[in-house]
């Protein structure tokens, strides 16, 4: 799918969002990307070690899996000629004390994480929601949702930087106040099932509604939030062929040309930059091109419109005022 205002649609990688391009590089940077241990995770975290991050740290709830990928992808990064330090940490981020374990273990270590990618997700179950019930959905919402607001608040709010230093963000009023400005970069894999509701998996409800919270949420976020304290993209991967994508049913689409996983890996690397503030809050599609998005209607629309991309409801918006009270 794509928007009637642009003319591309991409099913590979192209030159705009390669890793390699100087206004992508990561130098410096230690990034975190939950999932990371195989399929879009892990092509997400190829291009940030293609992309030169100092570190990047791929979680996964187990260990021999992780341990695999992570030394996997650190030989790959040495094809590259990346100096990246890949590691590979057990995380089950549905777990809260799994998550504090993770922070804590940071925070001691003096690691300060500058760009988190939220790729880990729970399909869900092949049933209604009623037949589901309480236990079983709100097991997906736990995985989907509330994971997306724990990771999001513990790497805001981390407490050291590399350099053991307290982080402080300027003050609007007072920003002399602070030694120095922290920005972060937080990229969230979305998917169109958030809002395609009948046609993207509608045997797995929960997958699409958890998703379209969990997206919703990032976005509440991001209002009350600066782009340049903590920058927030929510984006569609595409249609990439996973091995968990085959376990649900994805390998019986014979036909179709799905698209090459490094399509959103290299994406998520050019939404973890500044070129990308415009669309702090918003939801977009890793196969639209990124120039387009920039310059063309699209961008016009973007900065007109505050609730262009945005999750609501069809046919609705805010725009259009609200109760009459008179």
């Amino acid at each position: 799918m794509s928007l009637p205002t642009l003319n591309q649609y991409h099913k590979k990688p192209y030159q705009a969002i390669d890793p390699a391009l100087p206004a992508l590089q990561q130098t410096g940077r230690t990034v975190i990307v939950t999932g990371g241990n195989s399929g879009i995770g892990y092509a997400i975290a190829r291009g940030f070690v293609k992309a030169n991050a100092a570190r990047v740290i791929i979680l996964g709830r187990r260990k021999d899996v992780v341990t695999s990928a992570a030394a996997r992808l650190q030989e790959e990064g040495r094809h590259f000629g990346s100096g990246t330090d890949v590691q590979g940490r057990t995380c089950d981020i549905s777990d809260l004390a799994s998550t504090e374990n993770l922070w804590k273990a940071l925070e001691s270590e003096g690691i300060s994480v500058d760009v988190l990618v939220l790729s880990a997700a729970s399909y869900g179950a092949t049933e209604t929601i009623l037949d589901g019930g309480l236990s079983k959905v709100w097991g997906d919402f736990e995985s989907n949702v509330r994971s997306t607001l724990d990771m999001t608040g513990r790497f805001y709010k981390q407490k050291t930087t590399d350099s053991g230093q307290t982080k402080v963000r300027y003050l609007h009023a007072h920003p002399k106040l602070c030694y120095a400005h922290i920005s972060q970069f937080l990229v969230n894999i979305s998917s169109c099932a958030a809002y395609m509701w009948s046609t993207m998996g509608p045997d797995r409800p929960t997958y699409g509604l958890t998703k379209n919270a969990s997206t919703l949420l990032l976005q509440q976020i991001a209002q009350d939030t600066r782009p340049t304290d903590m920058q927030i993209v929510s984006f569609h991967p595409g249609g990439v062929l996973t091995d968990s994508a085959k376990r649900v049913g994805g390998d019986n689409l014979k036909g179709l040309v799905f698209d090459d996983e490094n399509l959103p890996g290299h994406f998520s690397v050019w939404a973890a930059t500044p070129e990308a503030r415009f669309l702090h809050g918003r939801f977009v599609w890793a196969n639209w091109d990124v120039d387009e998005l920039k310059t063309g209607p699209v961008r016009e629309q973007i900065d007109t419109d505050e609730h262009f991309l945005k999750v609501g409801v069809e046919g609705l918006s805010e725009k259009m005022g609200g109760m009459v009270m008179a």
